[in-house]
């Protein structure tokens, strides 16, 4: 008899918890080209934690920073950072651990043997388990571009420099001989030597810009920001302005909310912002108007310079902040400008960490904007030890720090209202500003204290700069009668004596 088979039905394996071979093969495969891209990049790759502790770096790390495999256990990735960046870098680290967003960076990295490597790039977080668990951070090795640019910098600088001693020999010269200290000139001689003085002062005005350009790139530009009513700068500038929108037969007119608004800012740079921008719209509006506006929000000022002129096509429009873009030039005689103007109010703007734009129609004008942050007295003084620290360390300085406390604030406060109280610590402010003698030196106010920061000052000097401000203080408030009594209090904190880090600065301070 034929036996009978039984149609077996398929048993289902037991799942031996192996990947398919298909999929098995596509997962190593990518995880091989993975492993080539970590490796073979020429970007400096390292893989770190929040301490600095480093997990993992690549081959192109291990070269340029001449670094084996050995060696990482002994180093973090602040040891290896310049000191000048290293409080920088903490503060990009944490950032970027807390909000999960990248964030550029910009340093320079120290060698095994010494050697200084100037590096860009960006840090990104990693997660393990949907957790924040370390950080990575690919560079590029730019030293050899930014010692190109220094090289230029360089001798663009020093070019300008050279050729400003002989034009000014030049200009005094012709300008003795058109006003007839060497003899009567004639009419039509005058004429010529107008001519000679006019370009002579272009010159001049180039050779300006090109020096501001080269400061700004090379950071050499430092602000010295006081609190400030912008109208009266604005008004200022303006006044300067009067006898050749006259000539013109043009309109100036300024637009304000109000006659007082205050902000932190560097005078000389927004002076020399609204002197560039009025005078591009000079040189390009042949009638109707040039119109300055303000507008005051909680957070930031919002300024802007409207003209009536030529405008600027579309596609120019894109590069008007670039250096050297000129549109619609025109053949012949001139002051046409250099094109350098818009890209140094853009980055003096910027210094300010404001933003600028500019919108323009063709044949009906053009308007450049631009916002200025309100910080907050605390914010604002945090920045200014910050960058004074950053100095410090680099040049190896000192930092002093004078805090000034109205004593019985509260019980004042109380009697008198806040408002009358605020008004009497911001002339303080004022008060102090005015009586200090350096530049770099700057009186900011907090809600009851006026802290003045000193670069370059020992504690000793410091603690002689306490007690001439503390007299200056002393003589307005007997002076000023309808003042209530009040006494001021005045202490010192310095870098690197008694404090080394920000932390320990500002805890120094609001302990006072």
């Amino acid at each position: 008899m034929k036996k009978r088979l039984r149609k077996r039905t398929p048993t289902r394996k037991k799942a031996s918890g192996r990947l398919p071979s298909a999929l098995s093969s596509d997962v190593s495969l990518l995880e091989q080209k993975c492993k080539n891209l970590f490796d073979l990049t020429s970007d400096l790759i390292q893989i770190f934690k929040v301490d600095g502790t480093i997990i993992e770096v690549n081959a192109s790390w291990r070269i340029t920073l001449e670094y084996d495999e050995r060696d990482l256990a002994n180093l973090t990735v602040y040891n290896l950072l310049l000191p000048k960046y290293r409080m920088e870098c903490e503060e990009i680290f944490l950032a970027v651990l807390r909000d999960g967003r990248p964030r550029k960076f910009q340093g320079s990295m120290i060698t095994k043997s010494g050697q200084e490597i100037a590096v860009e790039g960006t840090v990104s977080r990693l997660l393990c388990e949907d957790r924040p668990c370390a950080l990575s951070a690919i560079f590029d090795d730019v030293t050899r571009h930014k010692h190109y640019e220094k090289l230029k910098d360089e001798f663009i600088s020093t070019v300008s420099h050279e050729l400003r001693t002989p034009l000014t020999v030049i200009r005094e010269g012709v300008s003795q001989v058109r006003d007839e200290l060497m003899g009567p000139v004639a009419e039509s001689q005058k004429t010529m030597l107008d001519m000679v003085l006019q370009n002579s002062d272009r010159l001049g005005r180039i050779i300006e810009e090109i020096l501001d350009v080269s400061r700004l790139e090379a950071g050499r530009v430092r602000l010295h920001r006081k609190l400030c009513n912008i109208v009266d700068v604005i008004k200022e500038v303006v006044g300067n302005f009067k006898a050749i929108i006259k000539r013109k037969d043009l309109e100036l007119l300024t637009d304000f909310p109000s006659d007082t608004i205050e902000i932190y800012i560097d005078r000389d740079k927004i002076v020399q912002i609204f002197t560039n921008l009025i005078t591009n719209s000079l040189r390009f509006t042949e009638k109707g108007r040039i119109t300055v506006r303000l507008r005051s929000q909680e957070d930031f000022v919002e300024c802007s310079v409207s003209d009536t002129g030529r405008g600027i096509s579309k596609e120019d429009l894109a590069k008007a902040f670039n250096k050297f873009s000129q549109f619609a030039r025109e053949i012949g005689p001139g002051d046409r400008g250099t094109g350098l103007g818009l890209a140094i109010c853009k980055r003096l703007v910027e210094l300010h960490h404001g933003r600028a734009k500019i919108e323009s129609v063709p044949l009906k004008g053009t308007t450049v904007s631009f916002v200025l942050p309100r910080y907050t007295h605390r914010e604002l003084f945090k920045n200014s030890i910050v960058g004074a620290l950053s100095r410090c360390v680099e040049e190896g300085g000192h930092l002093s720090i004078i805090i000034f406390d109205v004593l019985d604030f509260e019980m004042l406060e109380k009697r008198l209202g806040f408002r009358q109280m605020e008004n009497i610590v911001v002339q303080l402010e004022k008060l102090i500003n005015g009586a200090l003698r350096r530049v770099a030196d700057v009186a900011i106010k907090d809600t009851k204290a006026i802290m003045v920061l000193l670069p370059d000052t020992h504690k000793d000097n410091a603690h002689v700069v306490m007690g001439r401000l503390l007299q200056v203080v002393e003589d307005y408030l007997i002076r000023e009668k309808k003042l209530p009594k009040m006494e001021v209090h005045g202490s010192v904190v310095c870098y690197p004596e008694e404090a080394v880090t920000l932390e320990e600065i500002l805890d120094r301070i609001y302990a006072q």
